[in-house]
């Protein structure tokens, strides 16, 4: 028998965790669409349970759905990226979801209301965040009314490869997650990351800059590694080997290089004949920042020299996203810092000059 569902409101569980709902949050439990995100990512929205059966069966791969009691209706957005998945699920109505084993890692973030999810003969109830949650065996899914939350769906194989590119490791060993609890402090970062991550793509949907989402997504699942205990935990968290100082060199030229394109750490290693633990090393120890910081500067300068010279179609929201900026606040604040004025005051003179 599955562990029942607890018994303290989820919203109330956020609060004990230290967190305060948002706006995007807050919803009333009988209307079906009062929160929700990735909007521009439809999938499912209705009241009918044959229908939802499904649909869940072929977007999500589910083999098992129960609709329980009256009122049912479900609302189900899901964003497909390159390495993750994510998506937002809310249920009117109580309901039970399972998947058979894949090669799918999911984590769960709730919102609001009472669930629980068995795995491996273990049942546990969803609050703000689960355990990583491996797809080497069945899930099942339990929501009762109201529920709302976010799911974090992340291809193994291209976290697995995350990883040994950022120790160097050629071994045949697999990723493995300990069952324990995860860090609250690294948690409470990738639950942030993850809602920020739904919203801004709720916000920009196709227009959200593909350098800016492939960063995002690696950044996320470098979050991940850290926050759960897994057999390469203490590798990771080993100090990288010294190289040299040429090191940082090699890789300030490839950046500059290939400026527009989405930072790949396994290639950039393999340009400068390191691991990727060595090349952010070498970065720290010069006092250079990171790769990142250095990519940052590199495209805000690629950025003005876009403003400076701008055709008909140019903006500022277009150049930012072109240059691998996700934020226009961010991305304006960072040019005058870096520049000396708005991105807005570089195109009005520009086109004054024209």
């Amino acid at each position: 028998m599955r562990e029942a569902f607890s018994a303290v409101p989820c919203n109330l569980q956020l609060v004990a965790f230290g967190f305060r709902l948002s706006r995007f949050e807050r919803f009333e439990d009988s209307d079906l669409g009062a929160v929700s995100y990735l909007d521009r990512y439809p999938l499912i929205r209705s009241r009918d349970s044959e229908f939802a059966r499904d649909r869940l069966f072929s977007a999500y791969g589910a083999d098992r759905f129960g609709r329980h009691g009256d009122g049912f209706g479900i609302q189900a957005n899901l964003a497909r990226l390159n390495s993750i998945g994510l998506a937002f699920c809310a249920y009117d109505g109580a309901a039970s979801l399972s998947f058979p084993e894949s090669q799918i890692l999911r984590q769960f973030f709730s919102i609001q209301g009472a669930a629980g999810f068995t795995t491996n003969g273990n049942s546990r109830p969803i609050e703000a965040w689960t355990p990583i949650i491996s797809g080497d065996a069945r899930l099942d899914l339990d929501f009762a009314p109201g529920y709302r939350q976010l799911v974090l769906r992340i291809d193994a194989h291209a976290l697995e490869r995350l990883l040994k590119s950022l120790l160097g490791d050629a071994s045949g060993m697999n990723l493995r997650f300990i069952s324990s609890e995860a860090d609250p402090a690294m948690m409470t970062q990738v639950r942030h990351d993850v809602f920020r991550f739904a919203e801004e793509l709720e916000r920009f949907g196709q227009d959200y800059s593909p350098i800016a989402i492939a960063e995002l997504e690696r950044a996320l699942m470098f979050r991940i590694l850290l926050a759960h205990r897994h057999n390469f935990s203490d590798r990771l968290q080993r100090s990288a080997p010294s190289a040299n100082r040429a090191v940082v060199d090699i890789v300030e030229s490839y950046i500059e290089a290939h400026w527009d394109e989405p930072l790949d750490f396994q290639e950039i290693a393999e340009v400068a004949n390191v691991s990727v633990r060595t090349v952010f090393r070498e970065f720290s120890d010069s006092g250079r920042g990171s790769p990142g910081q250095f990519a940052r500067r590199v495209r805000l300068q690629h950025a003005a020299e876009l403003l400076r010279r701008p055709d008909g179609q140019t903006s500022v929201l277009a150049v930012a996203f072109k240059c691998g900026f996700r934020n226009l606040g961010r991305f304006a604040s960072e040019y005058r810092q870096a520049i000396g004025e708005l991105p807005s005051e570089t195109l009005k003179n520009a086109r004054r000059r024209q």
